[in-house]
């Protein structure tokens, strides 16, 4: 009898352990990080969806809303993406740009849902969102962006790369509804001598210290010729900061320029990696001037 409790007891016991290892393995599957989709009802019954997973892979569906049975809820959205039979699988991201979009996600500030409902009657509606998880694997969807008949923007920089992110990932989503006055504006230029706190006086005045930033050595120094000076000058009195590339911080490969008065006190600095403005949370696009 006790060797009967014994095995029923070990059986019980590899039991449970099997169904913790299966659900384990079933939580494991790439869960969704970003998606958009586009819903037209009327005459043009039609609904298109694009999704990015965990993994970098890149899903469409192409359908008739009336009969997809598209949820409105984002948890339930969230579920239906999930079924990844129902969709095409285009291509899977590099390495790189996924974890660009992850660290982007990361940082995304989730604002007020305050609507704007256009004048256009016809036009569909497009909504785009994000989704980060806790460690207990609770989702919480960002909503980046709508057009069409209602428009919603997410001002917050990271939603802005995203949002273009999705748009440039899933051009058929939307489609009518994406055109101009009925989408979000996205990130508006500003200029780099403002954004990085210069004033004209700093910039032409100024001695500049250039350095090479390496991981090992630390700060190595450069010799700048009168015309890179010149030129380093143009660029932050004119350049223009046009929007965020991803949230990485400098990886030390960068240069970094420190601007100094006669007496050597640092007055300013600007660091610069891989053609990128290297700030505090992140690192943002600039336009040549």
């Amino acid at each position: 009898m006790r060797k009967f409790l014994f095995v029923f007891l070990l059986f019980c016991l590899i039991s449970s352990v099997s169904m913790e290892i299966i659900a384990a393995a079933e939580s494991s599957e790439p869960r969704i990080i970003l998606y958009t989709w586009y819903r037209q009802i009327g005459e043009d019954d039609r609904i298109e969806i694009g999704s990015v997973d965990e993994a970098g892979v890149v899903r469409t569906l192409s359908g008739v809303y009336s009969e997809a049975g598209w949820p409105s809820e984002s948890g339930e959205q969230l579920e239906y993406l999930s079924q990844t039979e129902k969709f095409n699988e285009e291509s899977t991201l590099n390495s790189d740009d996924l974890f660009v979009l992850k660290s982007l996600i990361s940082a995304v500030e989730k604002q007020e849902y305050i609507p704007t409902y256009t004048n256009i009657l016809d036009g569909g509606t497009e909504e785009s969102c994000s989704v980060r998880y806790s460690r207990d694997g609770e989702a919480e969807t960002i909503l980046l962006g709508m057009s069409g008949e209602v428009l919603f923007e997410n001002t917050d920089p990271n939603a802005q790369a995203l949002y273009k992110r999705l748009r440039s990932l899933f051009p058929g989503v939307p489609s009518d509804a994406y055109d101009p006055g009925l989408g979000p504006e996205g990130f508006q230029p500003v200029p780099l001598m403002e954004f990085a706190g210069f004033d004209v006086e700093i910039v032409m005045n100024a001695e500049i210290a250039a350095f090479q930033m390496d991981c090992e050595e630390g700060p190595i120094p450069i010799e700048l010729s009168d015309e890179e000076k010149d030129a380093l000058r143009n660029l932050i009195r004119n350049g223009e900061v046009i929007g965020k590339a991803d949230c990485v911080s400098s990886s030390g490969g960068g240069e970094s320029y420190s601007f100094l008065d006669a007496d050597v006190r640092l007055l300013g600095n600007v660091d610069f990696e891989d053609g990128l403005l290297v700030m505090n949370d992140g690192r943002y696009y600039v336009s040549q001037p």
